[in-house]
Protein backbone atom coordinates (compact mmCIF):
# COMPACT_ATOMS: atom_id res chain seq x y z
CA UNK A 1 0.00 0.00 0.00
CA UNK A 2 2.79 2.45 0.90
CA UNK A 3 4.66 1.74 -2.33
CA UNK A 4 1.56 2.67 -4.37
CA UNK A 5 0.69 5.76 -2.33
CA UNK A 6 1.53 9.34 -3.22
CA UNK A 7 3.83 11.25 -0.89
CA UNK A 8 0.88 13.42 0.22
CA UNK A 9 -1.28 10.42 1.21
CA UNK A 10 -1.91 9.45 4.83
CA UNK A 11 -2.44 5.95 6.19
CA UNK A 12 -3.83 5.80 9.72
CA UNK A 13 -3.79 2.40 11.44
CA UNK A 14 -5.19 1.02 14.68
CA UNK A 15 -1.86 -0.62 15.50
CA UNK A 16 0.66 0.48 18.17
CA UNK A 17 3.53 2.45 16.65
CA UNK A 18 6.51 3.17 18.87
CA UNK A 19 7.11 0.47 21.47
CA UNK A 20 8.45 0.57 25.03
CA UNK A 21 11.62 -1.24 26.05
CA UNK A 22 10.84 -1.53 29.74
CA UNK A 23 8.08 -1.45 32.35
CA UNK A 24 6.82 2.09 31.75
CA UNK A 25 3.60 2.13 29.74
CA UNK A 26 3.26 4.45 26.76
CA UNK A 27 1.98 7.90 27.68
CA UNK A 28 -0.41 7.93 24.71
CA UNK A 29 -2.10 4.77 26.03
CA UNK A 30 -2.46 6.27 29.49
CA UNK A 31 -3.88 9.52 28.16
CA UNK A 32 -6.30 7.68 25.87
CA UNK A 33 -7.67 5.63 28.77
CA UNK A 34 -8.11 8.75 30.87
CA UNK A 35 -10.06 10.54 28.15
CA UNK A 36 -12.29 7.54 27.44
CA UNK A 37 -13.10 7.00 31.09
CA UNK A 38 -13.35 3.83 33.12
CA UNK A 39 -16.15 2.30 31.01
CA UNK A 40 -14.18 2.53 27.72
CA UNK A 41 -10.58 2.40 28.99
CA UNK A 42 -10.41 -1.36 28.40
CA UNK A 43 -10.62 -0.81 24.65
CA UNK A 44 -7.03 0.51 24.73
CA UNK A 45 -4.88 -2.63 24.75
CA UNK A 46 -1.42 -2.30 26.32
CA UNK A 47 1.26 -1.93 23.65
CA UNK A 48 3.67 -4.88 23.67
CA UNK A 49 7.24 -4.43 24.85
CA UNK A 50 9.59 -4.37 21.86
CA UNK A 51 11.47 -7.51 22.90
CA UNK A 52 8.23 -9.51 22.61
CA UNK A 53 8.13 -9.00 18.83
CA UNK A 54 10.50 -11.96 18.51
CA UNK A 55 7.98 -14.35 20.12
CA UNK A 56 6.10 -16.90 18.03
CA UNK A 57 3.84 -18.25 20.77
CA UNK A 58 1.73 -16.70 23.47
CA UNK A 59 3.79 -18.49 26.12
CA UNK A 60 7.03 -16.92 24.83
CA UNK A 61 5.47 -13.49 24.45
CA UNK A 62 4.01 -13.66 27.96
CA UNK A 63 7.36 -14.76 29.42
CA UNK A 64 9.30 -12.00 27.66
CA UNK A 65 6.76 -9.42 28.75
CA UNK A 66 7.08 -10.51 32.38
CA UNK A 67 10.88 -10.44 32.19
CA UNK A 68 10.98 -6.98 30.61
CA UNK A 69 8.08 -5.24 32.35
CA UNK A 70 7.02 -7.33 35.33
CA UNK A 71 3.63 -7.80 33.69
CA UNK A 72 2.24 -10.53 31.45
CA UNK A 73 0.84 -9.95 27.98
CA UNK A 74 -2.89 -10.06 27.38
CA UNK A 75 -4.31 -12.46 24.81
CA UNK A 76 -5.75 -9.46 22.96
CA UNK A 77 -2.32 -7.88 22.60
CA UNK A 78 -0.77 -11.17 21.46
CA UNK A 79 -3.50 -11.50 18.81
CA UNK A 80 -2.32 -8.30 17.11
CA UNK A 81 1.41 -9.00 17.61
CA UNK A 82 1.99 -10.08 13.96
CA UNK A 83 0.46 -6.80 12.76
CA UNK A 84 2.53 -4.81 15.23
CA UNK A 85 5.65 -6.59 13.98
CA UNK A 86 4.70 -5.93 10.34
CA UNK A 87 4.07 -2.20 10.86
CA UNK A 88 7.17 -1.78 13.02
CA UNK A 89 9.37 -3.42 10.37
CA UNK A 90 7.86 -1.25 7.64
CA UNK A 91 8.44 1.98 9.53
CA UNK A 92 11.98 1.14 10.55
CA UNK A 93 12.91 0.41 6.94
CA UNK A 94 10.94 2.96 4.92
CA UNK A 95 11.38 6.72 5.18
CA UNK A 96 8.31 7.15 2.97
CA UNK A 97 6.19 5.10 5.37
CA UNK A 98 7.33 7.18 8.33
CA UNK A 99 5.84 10.27 6.69
CA UNK A 100 2.40 8.81 6.02
CA UNK A 101 1.65 5.95 8.46
CA UNK A 102 0.43 7.08 11.88
CA UNK A 103 -1.40 5.48 14.78
CA UNK A 104 -5.03 6.09 15.68
CA UNK A 105 -7.41 4.45 18.12
CA UNK A 106 -11.03 4.18 16.93
CA UNK A 107 -12.56 5.10 20.27
CA UNK A 108 -10.36 8.19 20.47
CA UNK A 109 -11.42 9.07 16.92
CA UNK A 110 -15.08 8.81 17.94
CA UNK A 111 -14.42 10.73 21.17
CA UNK A 112 -12.92 13.53 19.08
CA UNK A 113 -15.72 13.47 16.47
CA UNK A 114 -18.20 13.81 19.35
CA UNK A 115 -16.55 17.07 20.39
CA UNK A 116 -14.21 15.36 22.87
CA UNK A 117 -17.16 13.80 24.67
CA UNK A 118 -17.35 10.25 25.96
CA UNK A 119 -19.78 8.00 24.14
CA UNK A 120 -22.56 6.48 26.22
CA UNK A 121 -22.68 2.95 24.83
CA UNK A 122 -20.17 0.18 24.10
CA UNK A 123 -19.46 -0.34 20.42
CA UNK A 124 -20.63 -3.97 20.48
CA UNK A 125 -24.15 -2.96 21.54
CA UNK A 126 -26.99 -1.87 19.31
CA UNK A 127 -27.05 1.51 20.99
CA UNK A 128 -23.30 1.83 20.52
CA UNK A 129 -23.56 1.05 16.82
CA UNK A 130 -26.34 3.62 16.34
CA UNK A 131 -24.43 6.25 18.33
CA UNK A 132 -21.25 5.84 16.28
CA UNK A 133 -23.11 5.54 12.97
CA UNK A 134 -24.92 8.83 13.64
CA UNK A 135 -21.62 10.54 14.39
CA UNK A 136 -20.08 9.33 11.13
CA UNK A 137 -23.18 10.30 9.15
CA UNK A 138 -22.84 13.85 10.42
CA UNK A 139 -19.48 14.08 8.67
CA UNK A 140 -20.23 11.94 5.64
CA UNK A 141 -23.91 11.60 4.65
CA UNK A 142 -23.09 8.71 2.28
CA UNK A 143 -21.93 6.49 5.16
CA UNK A 144 -25.09 4.37 4.98
CA UNK A 145 -24.56 3.46 1.34
CA UNK A 146 -20.86 2.82 1.86
CA UNK A 147 -21.51 0.66 4.91
CA UNK A 148 -24.03 -1.42 2.96
CA UNK A 149 -21.57 -1.90 0.11
CA UNK A 150 -18.78 -3.00 2.43
CA UNK A 151 -21.16 -5.30 4.28
CA UNK A 152 -21.97 -7.13 1.04
CA UNK A 153 -18.28 -7.51 0.13
CA UNK A 154 -17.07 -8.99 3.43
CA UNK A 155 -18.54 -11.78 5.54
CA UNK A 156 -19.70 -10.88 9.05
CA UNK A 157 -17.32 -13.38 10.66
CA UNK A 158 -14.38 -11.80 8.81
CA UNK A 159 -15.28 -8.15 9.43
CA UNK A 160 -17.75 -7.18 12.15
CA UNK A 161 -20.11 -4.22 11.84
CA UNK A 162 -18.22 -2.24 14.47
CA UNK A 163 -14.92 -2.90 12.67
CA UNK A 164 -16.35 -1.18 9.58
CA UNK A 165 -17.37 1.85 11.64
CA UNK A 166 -13.92 1.93 13.27
CA UNK A 167 -12.27 2.00 9.85
CA UNK A 168 -14.60 4.79 8.72
CA UNK A 169 -13.74 6.88 11.80
CA UNK A 170 -10.04 6.43 11.04
CA UNK A 171 -10.64 7.38 7.38
CA UNK A 172 -12.48 10.57 8.33
CA UNK A 173 -9.62 11.47 10.65
CA UNK A 174 -6.98 10.75 8.01
CA UNK A 175 -8.84 12.79 5.39
CA UNK A 176 -8.96 15.94 7.53
CA UNK A 177 -6.91 19.06 6.97
CA UNK A 178 -3.52 18.36 8.62
CA UNK A 179 -3.76 21.54 10.70
CA UNK A 180 -6.85 20.08 12.41
CA UNK A 181 -4.98 17.00 13.62
CA UNK A 182 -3.61 16.73 17.15
CA UNK A 183 -1.91 13.96 19.10
CA UNK A 184 -2.06 12.24 22.45
CA UNK A 185 0.15 13.32 24.08
CA UNK A 186 0.57 16.80 22.66
CA UNK A 187 4.34 16.29 22.62
CA UNK A 188 4.91 12.60 21.78
CA UNK A 189 7.84 10.69 23.13
CA UNK A 190 10.08 8.70 20.78
CA UNK A 191 10.99 5.03 21.10
CA UNK A 192 14.43 3.47 20.66
CA UNK A 193 13.96 3.39 16.86
CA UNK A 194 12.87 7.04 16.62
CA UNK A 195 9.20 6.12 16.14
CA UNK A 196 6.68 8.44 17.81
CA UNK A 197 4.48 6.99 20.54
CA UNK A 198 1.31 8.91 19.78
CA UNK A 199 -2.36 8.66 18.82
CA UNK A 200 -3.71 11.07 16.21
CA UNK A 201 -7.17 12.59 16.50
CA UNK A 202 -9.23 15.33 14.86
CA UNK A 203 -9.05 18.33 17.17
CA UNK A 204 -11.58 20.46 15.27
CA UNK A 205 -14.16 18.17 13.67
CA UNK A 206 -16.31 20.94 12.23
CA UNK A 207 -14.57 21.60 8.88
CA UNK A 208 -15.58 19.01 6.30
CA UNK A 209 -12.69 16.60 5.61
CA UNK A 210 -11.58 15.94 2.08
CA UNK A 211 -12.85 12.83 0.30
CA UNK A 212 -11.16 9.57 1.20
CA UNK A 213 -10.20 7.11 -1.52
CA UNK A 214 -12.94 4.70 -2.50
Amino acid sequence: MVSRADDSDRIFVDIPIGLPNGPERRLCDREARRRLGARRAGSVFPAPVRAALTADTYEDANRISREETGRGMTRQTFAILPRVREVDCLLRNSEKARHMVREVHPEICFWALAGRSRLRNGKKTGGGFDERFALLEGFRPSVGEEFARIRTEFRCWDVADDDILDAMAAAITASADPVALKTLPAHPTIDSHDLPMEMVYLADPHPHPREWDQ
